[in-house]
């Protein structure tokens, strides 16, 4: 089914190519999260400043009903095939079959930051599937990463030369460097004057082991230790299919900025999730609650070794968990080596330089 999903849309993609590329138009491409507040986001704004720039939103998720699933087949595919600027957030499968006018600049974003877990090539992919994500790769004119440390391991990840990618940070971090005013509190009222702990754990591969996600963390025993004091939120990731607990934390699952949360919650609990990239950007304490390490790294490798590299201190137990907040033991000591390898901006400066490299082109 998909193979025939990719055909027909290159098939209108490649009539689409006999028009012209306008020069103005630029193409955000977020195949899953479909609210492009990311890094897809801040360099729209980042254009925007600079020209009289056309944007076009697509994602994957116009599929879901017939009348934005046939103009993702025909008006959107046409806008793509004429863009001057492509940005992605993530691999876009059809792109396989694609080809791009040699005047397009096609730029990866990705939608995480730094090294922690492998991803993209380095993955357990099925043949075809490498196939395709290598042909993806190599219609890229550029990829973002966030340090020339971490350039060599992005490059192979994402099946591209190292000439290719641009240190220039991710655009998205900007964010975390501006006193913009946040909705947080027009949101939660009833979390001002309280210390936040943010739980954030992402998906497994395996569908029966997420929904063993919040079963692993007592919810109940965190409240009576520690509720006078701190408040609980909780953020699942967009692939972990179960419910949050209607009583006793806060659900901030569909809060729609992830920066946001990182700017105003006081503390970090995540296991393998890169949302731990921010945190640290921000010099934030953090608990690894890796309950699963050894399962997890077995299904999903990671590139160094857990323990002595996350910018934190593990625990495998909610006991663990708690005694660490409440002796404030969060190894943050770990975290100087942890930013230094991952990042070399904390300026809020990487839209502006992405946007000032290409257009300067």
């Amino acid at each position: 089914m998909k193979g025939l999903f990719y055909f027909l849309y290159s098939v209108f993609f490649h009539l689409c190519r006999i028009f012209p590329v306008k020069t103005n138009r630029v193409v955000l491409l977020s195949p899953h999260n479909a609210n492009f507040k990311d890094s897809l986001m801040y360099i729209q704004q980042e254009f925007a400043k600079r020209g009289d720039f056309s944007f076009v939103y697509i994602s994957s998720r116009e599929l879901d009903r017939i009348p934005s699933a046939i103009k993702f087949f025909t008006v959107k595919a046409y806008l793509l095939a004429t863009a001057k600027y492509i940005f992605l957030n993530d691999t876009f499968m059809p792109m396989a079959n694609l080809n791009f006018s040699k005047k397009a600049v096609i730029v990866q974003l990705w939608h995480g930051q730094g090294i922690l877990k492998k991803f993209v090539m380095d993955t357990n992919l099925t043949p075809s599937v490498r196939k395709n994500a290598q042909k993806c790769a190599d219609k890229y004119t550029y990829v973002v990463v966030s340090s020339k440390k971490a350039l060599p391991i992005c490059a192979g990840a994402f099946g591209v030369e190292e000439k290719k990618c641009l240190a220039f940070g991710q655009p998205a971090s900007d964010a975390l460097f501006k006193n913009t005013k946040t909705h947080f509190y027009e949101t939660y009222p009833s979390l001002k004057g309280k210390k936040t702990v943010l739980y954030a754990p992402t998906f497994r591969d395996d569908p029966e082991a997420d929904k063993e996600i919040l079963e692993n963390f007592d919810i109940e025993k965190f409240n009576r230790e520690l509720g006078d004091e701190y408040a609980l939120i909780i953020r699942l990731h967009p692939q972990i299919h179960t419910s949050v607990p209607e009583k006793g934390v806060f659900n901030a699952t569909s809060y729609d900025d992830v920066n946001e949360l990182i700017r105003e919650c006081d503390i970090l609990i995540t296991d393998y999730s890169s949302i731990c990239m921010e945190f640290s950007m921000l010099k934030k304490p953090m608990l690894f609650f890796a309950y699963d390490l050894e399962k997890y790294k077995n299904d999903r490798d990671l590139y160094f070794e857990y323990e002595p590299y996350v910018p934190g201190k593990v625990v495998k137990t909610s006991d663990e968990m708690i005694k660490a907040i409440k002796e404030n033991d969060f190894a943050e000591d770990k975290n100087a080596a942890f930013r230094e390898f991952n990042f070399d901006f904390f300026d809020g400066k990487s839209s502006e330089r992405l946007a000032d490299f290409l257009l300067k082109k």
